[in-house]
């Protein structure tokens, strides 16, 4: 099914004049014109715009970060295949994966132990393994007609709520650790 402009309006929450920006910016395909003033567009189009907002109100990446995700065309949005894996392998750009190995090599020619990032490491496919069956779970249960807001909440869950409590406890750590040291000499705390 294809939509009208005001239908996809309906549907996205997105206002025209902002749908119009993303299809000049390259964002959004152009739509068929099968008679004038008659603009049909592809119901991909809606979870591209679900995309968009979602990265933009909840991950602040700006609209030229958003447009080189999709300009690599790594995102199928016309299946109903698994977006949220499909929404984190976006995320991992080659760019992040030069990052970390500087960070690694910098940390090793630091003399920093090894053994806190393999413990990250484990801690992570642990972690992995329960986001999934979660992630099954939920998919499979009675809220599975409710599938984008189902991904919305796995994907918030992963990029929100998972490094603000591992961020919570490295602080909680830190200031109970600087409580407990009483030596003013101390400058780590």
């Amino acid at each position: 099914m294809k939509y009208k402009m005001s239908e996809l309006v309906s549907q996205s929450g997105v206002s025209k004049s902002t749908i119009l920006y993303y299809i000049k910016e390259g964002l959004l395909p152009e739509p068929e014109k099968p008679k004038p003033n008659v603009h049909l567009y592809p119901p991909e189009t809606v979870k591209i715009l679900e995309f968009i907002k979602y990265f933009q109100q909840n991950l602040g990446y700006s609209i030229a970060q958003i447009k080189e995700i999709l300009k690599d065309n790594r995102l199928d949005f016309s299946s109903d295949s698994d977006m949220v894996l499909e929404y984190l392998e976006a995320m991992q750009s080659p760019q992040q994966a030069a990052q970390a190995d500087a960070i690694l090599h910098e940390a090793q020619k630091l003399g920093i132990d090894r053994s806190l990032f393999d413990a990250y490491e484990k801690c992570a496919a642990q972690l992995a393994r329960l986001e999934y069956e979660m992630g099954a779970k939920l998919l499979t249960s009675e809220h599975k007609n409710e599938n984008n807001a189902l991904q919305k909440v796995i994907f918030d869950i992963i990029l929100t709520l998972k490094p603000f409590i591992f961020n919570r406890a490295t602080i909680e750590e830190h200031r109970r650790r600087c409580a407990a040291n009483t030596n003013p000499k101390d400058s780590s705390c």
